[in-house]
């Protein structure tokens, strides 16, 4: 998949029209119709998207990875967040070694996935439970 090709999946999945991209990230709407269909962008316009929409530049690069930019600590608070959301909810007293066992369940389903709905939660806390 070429680079462009990863700024159609993004820009389709943000649910944003071409204009609007190439408005917000600086280059002409032309600049981005060629670059979707597989010309491949300069630097600036790469950096640009990656900036714009909190895009990882790597995975636009390569594939690789994940493409959203957020990093692994944040990844980590938002999964023991919601480890804790969850455990709690019952008003009882939470113990760590549940908190860290869904925390860490949670925090591989987020590596892999991104974002995780409140069902996916349930299910995962009656795995590690």
């Amino acid at each position: 998949m070429s680079i462009g090709a990863r700024f159609l999946e993004i820009r389709k999945a943000k649910g944003l029209k071409q204009t609007d991209v190439a408005e917000a990230i600086g280059i002409s709407h032309g600049a981005l119709v060629n670059y979707e269909k597989g010309r491949e962008p300069p630097a600036s316009a790469i950096l640009a998207f990656s900036r714009v929409y909190g895009i990882n530049a790597l995975w636009l690069l390569t594939g690789e990875g994940r493409p959203d930019a957020e990093s692994l600590d944040t990844i980590y608070a938002r999964s023991i967040a919601t480890a804790w959301t969850f455990l709690s909810r019952g008003g009882d007293d939470v113990e760590q070694e549940a908190l860290i066992k869904l925390g860490g369940a949670l925090f591989q389903y987020l590596l892999e996935h991104g974002e995780i709905s409140p069902a996916m939660s349930d299910k995962i806390l009656a795995l590690s439970a």
